[in-house]
């Protein structure tokens, strides 16, 4: 079938085979692009009962409300794959490993997962202009990493959705304020919905005005030389370690040895032997 737009010089021509093809391209000519997740409305629902379930247990743990809010970890769920094994299949979600695998390679590992519960006029520290990769001032000729953010509620302007400076992924320094006053945007997406971005993209959470939270869960991946924020394996205590798909992508096979013995037994698993 002939491209539907014409175009002249042109000697060479991106193809998009299927959908993951053509998030490929948005993601590399603007650093983002929107994935439907195929969940149903209930699963969606669900995630966002557990979120609101899970945040004051998470309190506790931490002795309490005020010493989160003091840290500015009080709107922020670590790693809920490690305390309710449901939030696995939103890290596994098979569009976004697809696009994973089409972007970052074969081996890729899963840096992070955090919830998060944007309240009603709070400040926050996502509120700023930020990388997912922070405090790095480089471009790559290929991504590194890549962020999928779950919207558990509807993303708009009234809520906060995620503002983003397009094609910052592809500068070293950021930008303007009067060139981020022109460029950047909110991304309006549906409950269900992945926003996703090369993490090297300049993007922030808008102020989330209405009367309840905005809820989401953050993904990162990325190359297996990354370090994660928190060492999955040891957070998991070896669950799905049998399982070689899962432990690949949750970093057992990436976490550097911690002695000779360990050194050599990766050497032998990785001969056969």
């Amino acid at each position: 079938m002939a491209p539907r737009y014409e175009a002249y010089g042109v000697k060479e021509r991106l193809d998009a085979s299927d959908s993951i093809d053509t998030y490929v391209q948005e993601l590399k000519l603007q650093g983002y692009t929107a994935v439907d997740s195929g969940l149903t409305a209930r699963q969606v629902s669900s995630f966002r009962d557990k979120l609101d379930r899970l945040l004051p247990e998470q309190a506790r743990r931490a002795g309490g409300l005020d010493r989160l809010r003091k840290a500015g970890e009080h709107e922020t769920l670590r790693c809920p794959l490690a305390i309710d094994p449901d939030f696995l299949a939103i890290a596994t979600n098979p569009s976004i490993l697809k696009l994973c695998e089409r972007i970052l390679g074969g081996y890729f590992i899963l840096m992070q997962q955090n919830g998060i519960a944007l309240s009603p006029q709070s400040s926050h520290r996502q509120s700023a202009y930020h990388r997912d990769l922070p405090y790095q001032h480089f471009v790559s000729s290929r991504p590194l990493a890549i962020n999928a953010l779950l919207a558990l509620d509807d993303f708009n302007t009234a809520n906060g959705a995620t503002l983003v400076i397009a094609g910052s992924h592809k500068v070293e320094g950021f930008p303007s304020d009067d060139v981020i006053k022109r460029l950047e945007r909110p991304i309006e997406v549906k409950a269900g919905t992945y926003l996703v971005l090369d993490s090297m993209t300049y993007h922030r959470g808008g102020t989330n005005t209405t009367g309840v939270p905005r809820r989401a869960v953050n993904n990162v991946y990325v190359l297996p030389f990354l370090k994660q924020q928190i060492v999955l394996p040891r957070l998991l205590a070896g669950k799905y370690r049998d399982d070689p798909a899962l432990a690949r992508l949750l970093g057992y096979d990436s976490d550097p040895p911690a002695n000779f013995e360990e050194w050599w037994a990766g050497r032998d698993k990785r001969a056969g032997r």
